[in-house]
């Protein structure tokens, strides 16, 4: 086992026995179906999410699809699922951003669903780049270069002296710990199954 496959495992250690091995049975089919793809590994503590993309390049902005297990539930993402509407004729597809949709996979088996194979061959279909079918990805750990950019953007925001608004001031610590979480709480959200990275 690589040192990328160890952490993931410990990664998959951290839920519930019966919810790791969901994840991790829904990681095996996506695997078999989508081979040579990178699989780019993302843990955003605060959700409690673990998010695995697959991509043909190391980026996971290029990432075709992507599983995210939370402590309760799976969702299977596709990046550019707002134009897989025709290939979902029963409404699976959940979400109102601009690119992104999921769908539920109450169980492993639900990705075997017809339903599903149309959804994600329609997805393949819309790759860029072109999935080479030679290709041999790797599992990539992006959940310390997180950790990394975060302790970052905490140390930037801390030198922010400004006063709040004209004629007040909140306390240093009050408006940089407000700053940080409304920050972090919108990037997540709107990275969770697609980084910029």
């Amino acid at each position: 086992m690589t040192n990328a496959e160890t952490q993931l495992a410990g990664f998959f250690a951290k839920y519930e026995p019966a919810m790791a091995e969901h994840g991790e049975a829904l990681r095996a089919k996506l695997r078999a179906r989508l081979p040579g793809l990178f699989e780019i590994v993302y843990v955003y503590e605060n959700q409690n999410a673990l998010v695995i993309s697959y991509s043909p390049t190391e980026h996971g902005y290029d990432g075709v699809c992507s599983i995210a297990l939370y402590p309760d539930r799976v969702h299977l993402y596709f990046a550019q699922g707002a134009q897989l509407s025709k290939s979902d004729p029963n409404k699976l597809l959940q979400g109102r951003g601009k690119t992104v949709r999921h769908v539920v996979l109450n169980a492993a088996a639900d990705f075997d669903r017809a339903e599903i194979e149309v959804l994600m061959a329609a997805a393949l279909e819309l790759a860029k780049p072109p999935l080479d079918a030679s290709a041999k990805g790797s599992v990539i750990i992006r959940a310390e270069a997180q950790k990394q950019r975060a302790r970052r953007f905490c140390a930037s925001a801390l030198m922010i002296t400004e006063p709040f608004a004209p004629g007040s001031r909140r306390s240093f610590a009050s408006f940089n710990a407000a700053a940080i979480n409304t920050s972090i709480s919108a990037r997540s959200k709107s990275a969770t199954a697609f980084n910029t990275t």
